[in-house]
């Protein structure tokens, strides 16, 4: 089977009632573009969302109306090709994040940001994803993570963090009500945000531990596209949980696996609805609000002006605005301002959906992070606070990229060190 039937499947797999309602709803008005921090940052008109998922739109004309099989037959248009296949591949997955702005703005009521993933399903089946990304999911199937973290190296590193930071993490602890899952972005590269939540649910007095089988967080099945991949990493997650026989699985700073476990997981593992899933943002929340922890007001009154970057997957979608907001009013009364636009309509960091893991998506990685750049030089903040680890490590990268002398914070380590004794 070509390239093209592969992907042609996948599509007509991807194409029931309901993408067909949305595909014919579509009027070609454009607005999504000016959403898309890609084409806002480059102009590039491949760039709306509209386009990027042409090919989608393409598959189903072609094949389930007579409008498109009169136009295919006379030459009105053309099949689809493996070089388009591969083009819009650099499309999807080099200068979209899924972010889901686009859906906010549509006039139609197109829940874009659904098609956009249903492209990436037949460019995963075509074969057409960039080679790193692909290396990356084939690590997490192998290794159980796309950071190369295996079971020696989660050991290694939490045995780490619990002796630098002299914290304890409970570890496959049956009985237990919650489960935490970190991403390896953590446990890598912000081993600090491990120990800070670890100390803010031990201090809480929580009854939470971690998983040797869950033990990783991160979905790259999701970014890539693909229902098996996507599966076979939730269900890491859900079966460790089962085991343990938790009531509810914690998602700590990422986005898109908070999506992944929280809104689709239930649509494909009927055995997720039988655990709670929330985001660390919301146990913040709760922690803080109920009194179980207690945070030192002004605490980071004193450095700078601090901003909030609104995640995604987090904010937008997992409805998580109001409890950072709470938490930095309390952290930094006096220094706490908002950049604009915000919550809802914040623009997305740029690296999210698996795009900073794609070399070469650098440029245009970089191009749009120059939106957020005017975003929190607009408000001559000096610290930006996160909710997301991927979107700290864009923001960390984009920091030393332009040389910004700005501070990322990520908030469970915001309120850990605020801690009242």
């Amino acid at each position: 089977m070509s390239t093209t039937e592969k992907a042609m499947e996948a599509f007509v797999h991807e194409t029931g009632s309901w993408v067909a309602a949305q595909l014919e709803s579509c009027t070609r008005c454009g607005m999504c573009a000016e959403a898309c921090h890609f084409y806002q940052a480059t102009g590039n008109p491949e760039y709306a969302p509209v386009w990027k998922m042409e090919l989608l739109r393409r598959a189903y004309e072609q094949r389930f109306t007579l409008v498109g099989g009169i136009k295919l037959s006379l030459g009105l248009d053309k099949p689809i090709t493996d070089e388009e296949i591969a083009h819009w591949g650099e499309l999807n997955y080099e200068a979209c994040t899924v972010c889901n702005k686009c859906s906010m703005v549509c006039p139609m009521g197109i829940d874009i940001g659904s098609l956009l993933h249903g492209m990436r399903a037949g460019l995963a089946a075509a074969g057409a994803i960039p080679a790193d990304l692909a290396a990356a999911v084939t690590k997490q199937v192998d290794e159980g993570s796309p950071l190369g973290m295996t079971d020696k190296v989660w050991d290694q590193r939490l045995e780490w963090v619990a002796d630098e930071w002299e914290v304890e993490i409970p570890r496959d602890v049956k009985g237990a009500t919650t489960l935490v899952v970190f991403s390896s972005i953590e446990v890598m590269k912000f081993p600090a945000n491990v120990a800070a939540i670890a100390k803010v649910l031990n201090k809480a007095g929580e009854k939470w531990t971690v998983s040797s089988k869950a033990r990783e967080i991160v979905n790259f099945g999701f970014y890539e596209g693909s229902e098996e991949h996507t599966k076979l990493f939730l269900n890491r997650v859900l079966d460790g949980a089962k085991d343990l026989g938790v009531k509810r699985i914690v998602v700590t700073e990422c986005g898109h696996a908070y999506d992944a476990l929280r809104w689709h997981a239930a649509n494909w593992i009927p055995e997720a609805s039988n655990f709670e899933v929330i985001h660390i943002t919301g146990v913040l929340g709760e922690l803080i609000g109920s009194g179980r922890i207690k945070i030192k007001p002004g605490f980071f009154n004193d450095g700078g002006k601090i901003t909030f970057h609104d995640a995604c997957k987090i904010q937008r979608k997992g409805g998580h605005i109001q409890e950072p907001r709470d938490i930095l009013k309390v952290l930094a009364p006096d220094a706490f301002i908002e950049m604009t636009p915000n919550r809802e309509e914040s623009v997305c960091c740029g690296g999210g959906g698996g795009v900073i893991a794609v070399k070469a998506a650098d440029p245009v990685r970089y191009a749009s992070f120059e939106l957020k750049i005017d975003q929190v030089n607009t408000v001559s903040a000096k610290t930006v606070a996160m909710t997301c680890s991927n979107c700290r490590l864009q923001f960390t990268d984009g920091v030393d990229h332009f040389k910004l002398d700005w501070k990322v914070a990520g908030l469970s380590q915001m309120v850990a060190d605020a801690l009242e004794e």
